[in-house]
């Protein structure tokens, strides 16, 4: 339990998969946290005109100056619900940790929806656009896609008598997606969907 101001607070209990040493180097080494935990530590909170100089993730931090606690050198976030039944302290993540802190998070929890994700991570961690973020990992999760595909009446097209019977007449297309990440032969990241084309007049496919 951690006391600031009279008021007691829970630290929440460390999730699998996080690991309070990882994270206080990965914010040691973030330029956005450094600022504010020094700040922290000196007990002097930037002016006006001082912030301008910091990144814009710093500056958002900043703003929550009030609610922010620094325990051996590890950032925290003070939350509780409006009525004050409900205090803790949310780990602030830095930017390295959270995509695949959010996946595990999400996996451990047996893959729940958007909203009871974030719930639970909001009982964890903290970190600006951290509810956009967690919801993109959800709708990305490539076990969730593959489950509600499984549990989904394909769709079939009325079929038709084919009326002409020549190249690029008639083509079949099919997307796959979304993917884990991949990367093609020039080291290009960011490909996560695969769009298949079949000319009906001939028999090989293109992707």
């Amino acid at each position: 339990m951690t006391s600031w101001h009279g008021h007691v607070f829970g630290v929440t209990a460390e999730p699998a998969s996080l690991s309070l040493e990882d994270t206080r180097e990965a914010q040691a080494a973030d330029d956005s946290f450094q600022p504010v935990n020094q700040a922290l530590a000196d007990g002097v909170k930037p002016s006006q005109d001082g912030l301008r100089d910091y990144s814009e993730e710093a500056r958002i931090l900043f703003a929550e100056w009030d609610s922010l606690v620094l325990e051996d050198s590890v950032l925290y976030r003070r939350y509780h619900y409006p009525d004050g039944t409900t205090r803790y302290l949310q780990v602030v993540s830095p930017a390295k940790l959270r995509h695949p802190y959010i996946e595990r998070m999400h996996a451990d929890l047996g893959h729940f929806g958007r909203t009871k994700t974030c719930l639970a991570l909001a009982r964890r961690a903290y970190f600006p656009g951290w509810r956009s973020l967690t919801g993109l990992v959800v709708h990305n999760c490539v076990t969730c896609n593959m489950h509600q595909r499984s549990h989904q009446k394909p769709r079939q097209a009325n079929l038709k008598p084919m009326r002409e019977f020549c190249p690029m007449a008639v083509i079949h297309a099919n997307l796959v997606g979304p993917l884990p990440e991949g990367k093609n032969s020039r080291n290009q990241r960011g490909f996560q969907y695969i769009l298949s084309v079949v000319d009906s007049a001939h028999s090989s496919q293109n992707s």
